[in-house]
């Protein structure tokens, strides 16, 4: 079930994606620096209108183990166990079925890399 509705929602989205993905790319190539990072961790991840829980979902799926997303920096935020490190990502890329937004919001980066990105430089600070 989850497999599923990953997949439908993951093509509605790209559908918007498709007309919004190229504003977004845009304002993208001005940032000083991006990182892809995959999701190395086995936990899921979230991406969300802010660096907290409590701001709620973008809308896009679930990233899962294997996925990965394309950050521009870090910020501090909610602390959910493994510390306060969270990315603000400009795309997601779900290698499950190939497709790839590009939908801006924050992601907690315990769940995506451990902070490994945050831990060797990879993003600058926001």
């Amino acid at each position: 079930m989850r497999g599923t509705f990953r997949r439908r929602g993951a093509m509605v989205a790209a559908v918007a994606a498709l007309s919004a993905g190229g504003l977004l790319v845009g304002t993208a190539g001005s940032a000083s620096a991006t990182a892809s990072i995959t999701l190395n961790t086995s936990s899921w991840a979230g991406v969300y209108r802010n660096h907290s829980v409590a701001s709620g979902k973008v809308g896009v799926p679930d990233l899962a183990p294997g996925d990965s997303v394309i950050a521009v920096c870090w910020d501090r935020g909610d602390n959910v166990g493994i510390g306060n490190v969270w990315y603000r990502v400009i795309g997601e890329r779900y290698a499950g079925n190939g497709v790839e937004l590009f939908i801006a919001g924050w992601t907690y980066g315990g769940f995506v890399d451990g902070n490994g990105a945050f831990h060797t430089g990879a993003v600058p600070i926001c």
